[in-house]
């Protein structure tokens, strides 16, 4: 059973971040309120108990309460390093009250997670920040905890995704309004898109693979399409390329080194001649890319020219899918220092494929590595960059480059950030004017629509920590 940990904490609403983007200067709004009924009372014992330990802020402690209809959001793994910089950001963004509720199995990693993000927002009386310990793996507890909560929304950050899309599953039966996650295994998608007739029963608007990459990255493609098919519906496309870039950490943890070693034995779902073709070259196929516009963009110091190799983004195989190309498509990242992309591109052609695919050896190498790269992101400046280039049969081209100062929290933004979206859309106060609409989605399925895409654009663009953006086309 669940257990409720609940620290009210008063938190000032703030306007959201002044434009940090190179290329996009326009504001863009987000407010919604009055989203869930009046929540249920907590269970007096363990409010008793934890407000000794100071986690709680009964009427007894002198702060305020919230008003009771806030939304309120339910993070799962939400003692996690995404999970505390996704609150953080809900936190800071939203200008109605929030509830926010971590979720996660440690006590103790609870308590210092609603510590850091209180640290990091300004402090009144506006929101209200909870932990709840939970084993959501638990057989029943997940139901447990949604039955509990009541959430209006579910932002699931507890990777790595190989598995099958249970919280998805028991967020459409316990019919909550919006959900999602971080996602990016192609057999996870596949089947959490199948789910998409129970999403429009349960009257939910999911959205899968709402990170940085996959996330913003299938935004930052379908506005390349969109430019470049801007006069020319008919436009054909040609080839479509996504790349990318982290250093540091920011202590995200062995969950990043897990999951990159997991995906070396999985196919790089690709297109090839216009057809999806996925290919078995993760780690292999390495090659120079410009994280740059040109040497005016600012990423040309931040980033600059950095080697990648392939790794199996989904991405890749499900925008040019939705888009249709007539060429291929690619996907690739690379990390700092360099030595670990020659250690990596190593490894996997010495390992069997099958090899990294099991669990034990995929995670032992995590846990093995984790100390040297710690000690590696003592020297290495935390960095984050993608490039996103899409080309048309008539030569012309249209690249997209996002650089941020921070891998974790432009995955905990972003991911936040689609969750204001759907929250907003909910409650009919879209700035944009944008309708309720209920089904299971990838990022690029919502971006078809002009108005969808051009608000999730200003969004994930203007985040804290942006350091640049930019979109230009070519011939």
């Amino acid at each position: 059973m669940a257990s409720l940990h609940t620290f009210s904490s008063g938190m000032a609403l703030t306007p959201a971040f002044p434009s940090r983007s190179w290329s996009c200067q326009a504001r863009c709004s987000h407010a919604f309120s009055d989203l869930r009924p009046e929540p249920r009372p907590r269970r007096r014992f363990q409010t008793a108990a934890l407000c000794s330990l100071g986690l709680i802020a009964s009427p007894a402690c002198g702060r305020a309460r919230v008003a009771r209809r806030a939304a309120r959001i339910l993070l799962l793994g939400g003692a996690g390093r995404i999970g505390t910089a996704a609150a953080v950001h809900l936190l800071k963004r939203s200008r109605e009250p929030l509830e926010v509720v971590l979720a996660g199995r440690s006590a103790a990693k609870g308590a210092a997670a609603v510590a850091e993000v209180e640290a990091e927002v300004d402090a009144s009386c506006a929101h209200q920040l909870s932990f709840c310990q939970v084993d959501w793996q638990e057989p029943g507890a997940l139901e447990t905890l949604l039955a509990e909560q009541s959430p209006t929304a579910l932002l699931h950050t507890a990777g790595p995704f190989d598995a099958e899309p249970r919280v998805l599953e028991a967020a459409l039966n316990g019919k909550v309004p919006v959900y999602v996650d971080v996602a990016d295994p192609m057999s996870y998608l596949d089947k959490a898109i199948a789910m998409d007739a129970v999403a429009k029963e349960a009257n939910t608007s999911a959205v899968v693979s709402a990170g940085a990459f996959p996330g913003f990255s299938n935004i930052l493609a379908m506005e390349c399409v969109a430019q470049l098919r801007s006069g020319d519906p008919a436009c054909e496309l040609r080839d479509m390329n996504f790349a990318y870039f982290t250093a540091g950490l920011g202590g995200s943890g062995a969950v990043n080194l897990l999951i990159t070693n997991l995906g070396f034995g999985d196919p790089v779902p690709v297109f090839r001649g216009g057809a999806y073709a996925p290919q078995r070259v993760a780690g292999s196929e390495p090659r120079r890319v410009e994280f740059f516009l040109d040497e005016s963009d600012p990423a040309f110091e931040f980033v600059g020219e950095r080697d990648v190799w392939s790794w199996p983004f989904p991405e890749a195989g499900t925008v040019p899918r939705l888009v249709g190309i007539t060429g291929n498509s690619s996907t690739g990242m690379g990390t700092a220092p360099g030595i670990w992309n020659t250690i990596l591109v190593g490894l996997v052609a010495l390992v069997p494929r099958d090899l990294w695919q099991e669990r034990w050896f995929s995670e032992g190498l995590a846990w093995f590595s984790l100390p040297m790269v710690w000690f590696t992101d003592q020297f290495v400046k935390e960095t984050h960059a993608m490039r996103v280039e899409v080309t048309t049969s008539d030569g012309r081209r249209c690249v997209a480059v996002q650089t941020h100062e921070s891998f974790r929290r432009c995955v905990a933004q972003s991911s936040a950030e689609f969750v204001l979206h759907l929250l907003e859309r909910q409650a009919s106060t879209s700035s944009s004017g944008l309708s309720w609409r209920p089904g299971v989605f990838l990022p690029e399925q919502l971006a078809e629509d002009e108005a969808t895409r051009s608000d999730l654009f200003q969004r994930l663009s203007q985040t804290e920590g942006t350091v640049s953006c930019g979109v230009r086309v070519s011939s």
